[in-house]
């Protein structure tokens, strides 16, 4: 049977218009599909680029503490609503477990763990150098919490001066590390943080040796500064890739007025080795150089908490007239034996301050070569 298609055209024309129409609308459909989830997926994938997550990941360290001070504080002024004197031991006790009483500063440490995220990534898919300096945000706030608690509950701010990275290797994309922080040193006014950028490998991981082993080896120079600056030898554990340093130069305020490192690190608990407290002849609550190297704790801490410190914690506007320059009128500078002034520690000291200093002296140097002359 023969079919005329120029009879049939008329009727057959709406069907193929419907069919192309048809194709297109579900074409647009699995169109606006794929860009709604790959919308999602850039999105999710720069979150912590987002407005305020920056903020948010700065100051949590602040808010959690100061949410288990209040989780800590409501119930137990309902409990010893009426026996004021259990209340004032158990505030006692929540101070002494969340201070570091008997801490050493050269031995104090804090991690900062992390994963170099998309947004957090240059094109050569590694941790974009511009990336170091909003972590090392974070863990110097985390750090500020764990170190001083009371002077943060006081009000006191953190302003940082100036920072100095040294880029050993890169950190790729993806990649979990570790930012490890401790204390440099200190002097009247400033006070060094020092941050290791470390990732760890899997021992028997064929792929991590080999991407290990094509990157240079820290020089002997770099190595002595990281041995001078941290005794704990982390970097000496086989499953330790150190990829950066950072040394922070800060200072610590109240308002305006800059509060001594020696100070606050002492009315917060830390202090160093009992072979290496020094006597003030002031401080008639010293009893001598003491023996052993194990170190202070909660349970044996320094005169210099038991004595001073803890009772400035527990009062909070006495610790902040202290903070404010009551420690000038202070004659038996106490804070000085705790950091053991004029003791065994403090050539150490002075050898890492040197260190420190070398490299900021060195940045402050070349601040005149952009300045004009003037004939």
């Amino acid at each position: 049977m023969k079919v005329d298609l120029k009879q049939r055209w008329p009727s057959l024309f709406p069907a193929l218009l419907y069919s192309v129409s048809s194709t297109s609308a579900r074409g647009q459909s699995l169109a606006k599909i794929i860009f709604k989830y790959l919308l999602y997926a850039i999105v999710l994938a720069n979150l912590r680029g987002a407005p305020v997550v920056w903020h948010w990941r700065v100051f949590w360290p602040i808010i959690k503490y100061n949410l288990q001070f209040l989780a800590f504080r409501v119930p137990n002024a309902c409990a010893t609503l009426l026996n004021r004197g259990e209340r004032a031991r158990r505030i006692a006790g929540y101070i002494d477990k969340t201070s570091p009483v008997g801490v050493h500063p050269f031995d104090f440490e804090v991690i900062y763990r992390s994963r170099v995220s998309v947004d957090e990534s240059d094109f050569n898919m590694h941790m974009s150098n511009s990336s170091y300096p909003k972590i090392l945000d974070f863990t110097r706030t985390k750090m500020a919490t764990h170190l001083f608690p009371h002077f943060l509950r006081a009000g006191g701010v953190v302003p940082i001066a100036s920072t100095h990275f040294h880029f050993v290797r890169e950190i790729p994309m993806l990649a979990k590390y570790e930012v490890r922080a401790g204390i440099g040193a200190w002097d009247e006014k400033w006070f060094y943080v020092v941050g290791r950028f470390v990732t760890k490998q899997k021992p028997k991981s064929h792929n991590a040796q080999q991407s290990s082993s094509q990157v240079p080896p820290l020089t002997k120079s770099e190595s002595d500064l990281v041995a001078k600056l941290f005794d704990s030898s982390s970097e000496d554990e086989e499953d330790i890739i150190l990829h950066t340093i950072a040394v922070a130069r800060c200072c610590y305020k109240l308002g305006r007025i800059t509060v001594p490192p020696s100070v606050l690190m002492a009315t917060n608990g830390v202090c160093v080795y009992p072979h290496e407290v020094t006597m003030t002849e002031l401080d008639p609550t010293f009893t001598g150089p003491l023996d052993g190297h194990s170190g202070f704790s909660v349970e044996s801490p320094p005169h210099t908490w038991t004595h001073h410190a803890r009772n400035l914690a527990l009062n909070p506007r006495k610790l902040r007239e202290f903070y404010k320059g009551a420690w000038r009128q202070d004659p038996t500078r106490w804070w000085d034996s705790a950091m053991g002034a004029d003791g065994p520690v403090e050539g150490k000291l002075k050898e890492r301050l040197g260190i420190c200093k070398q490299l900021f002296e060195g940045m402050d140097g070349v601040r005149q070569f952009g300045e004009p002359v003037i004939m």
